[in-house]
């Protein structure tokens, strides 16, 4: 039986403890021109449905980074 080789994906930044591979909902944002005609400067504000993305989830405090 061949044995699978364990990955260090590395500790948490905030509590030290192991990350393992996981899933996480991204904020995705909108923008609106501050007055009309204009291109730019936009206003940027959260908003749409999210994107789910692979990231690096902590096994104790759920703390997510890509």
């Amino acid at each position: 039986m061949e044995k699978k080789a364990v990955v260090d994906l590395g500790t948490c930044k905030k509590c030290g403890t192991k990350l393992i591979r996981g899933i996480a909902m991204e904020q995705t944002y909108t923008g609106v021109p501050d007055f009309a005609g204009d291109e730019r400067p936009v206003t940027v504000s959260p908003g749409g449905s999210g994107k789910l993305i692979a990231c690096l989830k902590c096994t104790s405090c759920g703390w997510s980074m890509k």
